[in-house]
């Protein structure tokens, strides 16, 4: 199990370092299928690790290209992230368990759904309020219910709908997800009872995400991200139906 863990999160880091999304979904599959955490303590635990993660991702990519992060776009895109952070944490500790991990397969299968879609072209355009500031809100209130970083919606929303380069809406998001995660933690230390932290499973993971992250990101460049993104949607298909069949199906 150890083993498994350590490639977990070695895939997790990878994915978000060079696509800025997508691998924080993974975290809370391999806490469920390598530990014997249930629902609610996997979510506070992959809050930490995909904040730590995407941490190390979001300062990499800052360091090596300083221009490519957007302050104006999350200024933005935090002004109802957080907020929908901070609700989400707290009304998933309301939702039985099981609901949490329905929701959790199905932004699973959505995510694989436009991993695999067909490239869309970005015009030059201008951010749009009134679609981002919800896009904003929905996101967060995903990071704090189901603890997923939300960067497979960030993305998408930041290049094509604020025509922000990709390689600035992966960094942006990264930075996002940091964020977020923060906030979310903070509400859910505030609204749950103690939490049973696990520290040798968030030091084995947050530093093989870590790990994943730093390996991605200097290797970019010798990564084909569509190759990327293709692969893993398809694992997010196969982990997602193997969670149907082992958790709901199984309860």
């Amino acid at each position: 199990m150890l083993g498994m863990i350590i490639v977990s999160a070695l895939l997790i880091g990878a994915t978000l370092g060079v696509l800025g999304a997508g691998g924080a979904i993974l975290t809370m599959p391999a806490l469920l299928f390598f530990t014997a955490m249930d629902e609610k303590t996997a979510v506070a635990h992959s809050l930490v690790i995909v904040g730590l993660i995407a941490l190390a991702g979001w300062v990499l990519n800052s360091v090596r290209n300083p221009g490519n992060f957007s302050w104006r776009l999350f200024g933005i895109f935090a002004l109802t992230s957080l907020p929908g952070a901070a609700m989400g944490a707290i009304a998933g500790t309301r939702l039985p368990g099981g609901v949490q991990l329905t929701l959790l397969v199905t932004i699973m299968f959505i995510s694989a759904y436009k991993m695999l879609g067909k490239k869309q072209n970005v015009a030059d355009r201008h951010s749009s309020l009134p679609v981002l500031l919800p896009a904003g809100f929905g996101t967060g209130a995903m990071t704090g219910l189901v603890g997923v970083g939300g960067g497979f919606l960030m993305v998408p929303a930041l290049h094509l709908l604020a025509g922000l380069p990709l390689k600035s809406a992966t960094v942006t998001s990264l930075g996002l997800i940091v964020l977020n995660t923060a906030v979310a933690i903070l509400a859910l230390s505030v609204s749950q009872e103690q939490i049973e932290w696990d520290l040798p499973v968030l030091i084995i993971m947050a530093a093989g995400g870590v790990a994943g992250t730093l390996g991605a990101v200097l290797i970019s460049h010798k990564i084909s991200p569509a190759r990327l993104k293709k692969g893993f949607a398809m694992c997010l298909i196969v982990i997602a139906s193997v969670l149907i069949g082992t958790r709901l199906l199984a309860a």
